[in-house]
This record gives C-alpha cells, structure tokens and sequence, in this order.
C-alpha cells in the first residue's frame, strides 16, 4: 500500500522502507540531527535491521527520491495489544507542514488494517503532543524518565538465583520499570547492542533474584534498566525498591555510570535514593494511545 501527500513542495509518496532505502534514510539523519543509530552508516543499518528482525515495520516520506520522513512501529504478538510507535522524525527543512501527521496516519491505518487493535506512542511530554492529538491519540498519563548517576552501593535484600541468556526472555512477568512495549524489541535490542558494545550498551547483564520468595527478572544494558516482576507486585513499592538497589550495585560493579530509568509515578513518588543515586535529569513521558 502506497500513498500520496500533495503539499507545495510537489507530490509525497509515503510508504514501507526496504532494504534500498536505508542509505537514504542515514542521508536524511545527516542533513538533520544524526544522533545515537544514525551517527554512521554501520549504526543506521544495523537499527534498520534490529526493527524488522524484532517484527516492525518501517515507513518514509520521499521527495523527488529523497527520505524526508521516517517512522519505525513495532508489532505485538497478540493484536489485542498495541502497536508501538519507536520513532518519529521528520527532516528539519520540512517541519511543520503535517508530514509527521501523515505519515503516523498512514502507518495507523495499515496496522488497522492487518487487524492490530491499539496504536500507542511515548513522547516527550512537551514534544509532537499536538501532532498525535491531531491523528486521534489521546493523552493516558504523565510518567517521569530520569538519567541517574550512580554515586554509591547498598546493601540489598535481593538474592541472585541466576544469569539468564537470550532464550530465556520473561513471558508471564510485567514490566515495573522501564518502557512497558515492545518487548521483544527491548529484549533484542539490548542483547545484541550490548553484545556488541554499539553506543552505551554493554553487557546485557540479566539476572533472575529473589526477594522475599518473590521471583523477579533484572535487565541492565548498560543504557537503561528493566524491572519484570509478577502482575500482583506491580505496585509493590518494597519489591521495587530493593530491585532498583540491586539494579544500581550491579551497574556500579560493572563500571556503568549512568542509566536511563523510566518509573510509574505512583511508584518514583515513594522512593527516596537520594544516598546511591544524584538525578542528572528528570522528564516527564507522556503515555498516548488510540483505539481503531
């Protein structure tokens, strides 16, 4: 399915990336803001690459053969759940001219149509808010998203059963800390950029623990960290903070300095680890989703 966008500039052609098409997009990152994968070419293709591998799709804007736009979702198991958009850029020289709503509308309505339920997405707070509202993605909730710096250990509670690999992802466990979707793109992701040593991702080092008879999963990537925990324990405050106690001895052990944690508020509003962590910045995530 492809799809025109008429605008000032000539006729738009929006559809699904293929593998041709990754040079031009590395090209459009490096005319705009070539961060983290599109800082070079290797980078590019092998995020390319990750998101089809880990079921996504991934659409583009093109202008007289140029990529002016870029969207990347990621596909549950179960359409009952939603479909996740990672990314959304459109190039800075065509910004503010409903690229970006046209081309979350286009990859909406393909999910629609493949059966997919839901449409979720997690920006900034303050960033493409008006541009979702636009397509029809409501607002959920605010969550907050730190850098921490890891300053010191504790002593933790925590016992480590075991090391896990990458066949032994959690299926029956929910995600208490960290991006809630996607979870096999998480779990890819931080596996073999990790194994790689691609930006800051190192490790991954992943861990089954045990706090009062309670059995948990511990992901640490070297970039950001991931809680899984029991559905009846999600909101178990005690659980969650000698988790992330654990979680920070293990990143100090492992030289890492510093982690993304994203954390419900519920829970981030009944923590004080002032002692082991100083907050290097603090966002709020806004939750946005739409039902088809």
């Amino acid at each position: 399915m492809e799809q025109f966008v008429y605008a000032n500039e000539g006729r738009v052609l929006l559809r699904e990336a293929n593998e041709e098409d990754i040079p031009k997009i590395y090209e459009m990152y490096q005319e705009s803001y070539p961060e983290s994968w599109w800082q070079n070419e290797e980078l590019n293709e092998f995020r390319f690459n990750l998101i089809k591998e880990a079921k996504g799709r991934i659409f583009i804007a093109i202008l007289e053969d140029k990529v002016i736009g870029h969207a990347e979702v990621v596909l549950p198991d179960s359409k009952e759940d939603p479909v996740y958009l990672v990314r959304l850029e459109i190039h800075d020289d065509f910004g503010r001219r409903k690229f970006g709503i046209e081309l979350v509308r286009y990859s909406a309505i393909i999910m629609k149509n493949l059966g997919y339920q839901s449409y979720v997405t997690w920006p900034d707070t303050n960033k493409s808010k008006g541009l979702y509202k636009k397509v029809g993605l409501k607002e959920i909730k605010e969550n907050p998203q730190m850098l921490i710096k890891i300053v010191d250990k504790k002593v933790s509670k925590v016992e480590k059963i075991k090391e896990l690999n990458f066949e032994e992802q959690p299926i029956d466990l929910k995600m208490a800390v960290g991006c809630p979707w996607a979870r096999d793109y998480i779990w890819l992701k931080s596996f073999k950029a990790g194994n790689k040593e691609l930006l800051d991702y190192k490790g991954p080092y992943v861990h089954q623990v045990s706090f009062n008879g309670i059995k948990l999963i511990i992901l640490l990537d070297g970039n950001s960290l991931y809680i899984y925990v029991p559905e009846l324990e999600i909101n178990n405050i005690e659980l969650i903070e000698e988790a992330l106690i654990y979680s920070s001895n293990l990143a100090f052990d492992n030289n890492i300095e510093s982690l993304h944690i994203n954390i419900k508020d519920k829970l981030w509003s009944q923590l004080d680890l002032s002692d082991i962590w100083e907050i290097e910045k603090e966002e709020e995530r806004l939750e946005m989703k739409m039902e088809f």
